[in-house]
Parts: C-alpha cells; sequence; structure tokens
C-alpha cells in the first residue's frame, strides 16, 4: 500500500462517514415522523373515544330519566289506588310496591347524578381536547413537510458522497479495500484513524516509536491495540 493509496483510504473513510452519518439522520426522520404520526393518532383516538362515550352517556341518560317518569306514573297511579282499595292487606300491598318503586326510584336518580356528572365533565373537556387535535394537526403538517425537505436534501447529498465513494472504490486495489471493509465491520465503522501526539484516534493508545516512523516512511500501519490502519497528523510528519 503506498502513500496515494493510503490517502484514498483517509477520503474513501471520511466519504463512509459522511454517508453513515447521513443514513442516520435520515432513520432519526423516519422515527421522527413515526412519532408525529403516532402522537396525532392517539390524540384523534383520544377525541373519538371522549365523544362516543359522551353519545352513550346522553343515550344513557335519556334511558334513565324515562325510567324515572315510568316510575313516578306507577307511583302517581298507586297513590290514587290507596283510596280505592277496600281491604288493609291490599292497603299494605300497595304499600310495600309504593316502597319498592321509591327505592328504585332512588337508584336511577343516583345514577342519573352520576351520569350528569360524566356529561358535563366531557362536555368541558371535548373543546380543549378538539383545540389540541387541530393545533396537532397543523403541528404535524409543518413537520411533516420539514421533515421531507431534509429527508430529500440527505437524498441528493448522500447521493453525491455515494458517487465520490464510486470514484475512490476504483483507485483502491481490492486487497485493500477488503482490508479496510473488515475493519469497518469491527471496529464500528472506523477502519482508518489519524495518531496525534503519539496517540490512536480510533481507541486512544499511545502508538510505539518505532510505528511512527514507520508512518513518517509512508508505510502501511496497524494499531498494535485496536488493529485500524493509523496515519500520521500532518503537522507530526516531520
Amino acid at each position: 500500500m503506498d502513500e496515494k493509496e493510503i490517502e484514498f483510504l483517509i477520503q474513501l473513510q471520511s466519504t463512509d462517514y459522511e454517508i453513515d452519518e447521513s443514513m442516520k439522520k435520515e432513520q432519526a426522520l423516519f422515527s421522527h415522523l413515526k412519532q408525529i404520526e403516532e402522537k396525532l393518532e392517539r390524540t384523534k383516538e383520544d377525541f373519538i373515544d371522549k365523544k362516543g362515550k359522551l353519545k352513550n352517556i346522553k343515550k344513557e341518560k335519556m334511558k334513565g330519566e324515562l325510567q324515572v317518569n315510568e316510575i313516578d306514573g306507577k307511583l302517581q297511579r298507586h297513590e290514587e289506588e290507596k283510596y280505592k282499595v277496600k281491604t288493609k292487606q291490599e292497603f299494605e300491598a300497595l304499600e310495600r310496591e309504593i316502597a319498592t318503586l321509591e327505592k328504585q326510584k332512588d337508584k336511577e336518580e343516583n345514577y342519573l347524578l352520576e351520569l350528569m356528572e360524566k356529561e358535563e365533565e366531557l362536555i368541558n373537556l371535548l373543546p380543549s381536547l378538539e383545540k389540541q387535535l387541530n393545533t396537532n394537526e397543523e403541528k404535524s403538517i409543518k413537520e411533516k413537510d420539514s421533515s421531507n425537505n431534509q429527508l430529500a436534501y440527505l437524498k441528493k447529498n448522500r447521493e453525491a458522497w455515494i458517487k465520490k465513494r464510486e470514484e475512490l472504490f476504483s483507485c483502491i486495489s481490492a486487497t485493500c479495500y477488503n482490508q479496510y471493509e473488515q475493519l469497518r465491520k469491527t471496529r464500528e465503522g472506523l477502519a482508518v484513524t489519524m495518531v496525534k501526539d503519539g496517540v490512536c484516534m480510533g481507541c486512544n493508545v499511545k502508538v510505539p516509536p518505532s510505528f511512527i516512523a514507520q508512518m513518517k516512511r509512508c508505510q502501511t500501519v496497524h494499531c498494535e491495540s485496536c488493529s485500524r490502519i493509523i496515519y500520521l497528523d500532518k503537522r507530526e510528519q516531520n
């Protein structure tokens, strides 16, 4: 591996870094878009759920009111019947029926009060939920537009980097390239790294003076700690 090929590898590493970063940003934007959709969907579901509950409560309340009215009708008829009964037993039976109906009425009225409280709570809550839904929809549209613009920019920019990578690839031998790719796989995407102040920037381990001398002679050197291809900071070349 000569000096020129090492330079090509350095450029390739820089190019791959830009491509990798672009992919990370793209994935982050996709994840952000998904979160926006999920948040908006949760707001919609909550609003629809609360509207459905209010509708059901209104139905239940109407049903309860009809039952109370029906009980009131029976109580009124029984009160009138009290003046028509002829025996004590009939009167007592009528009184027991009235007592049972009054208990039922109390139960229905208590249930109606609970429904009215829930109804009032939902009536007060729904406008704020609807406002929040509209706000989230507007925000979602803006954030989607912004994210899609960023995605388009990243794609265009990455295509330029990929084109440059193809040009660099053609300048590097197959053996050298395969070695580079293997190191990228095993070293978290960083195959080529600088030595600065005598320290490998890939693993922060000091490089032996003999390795420094080899790099000054433009020889290919691997860090004895992390195995990455290392090169000298230009300020340390002399």
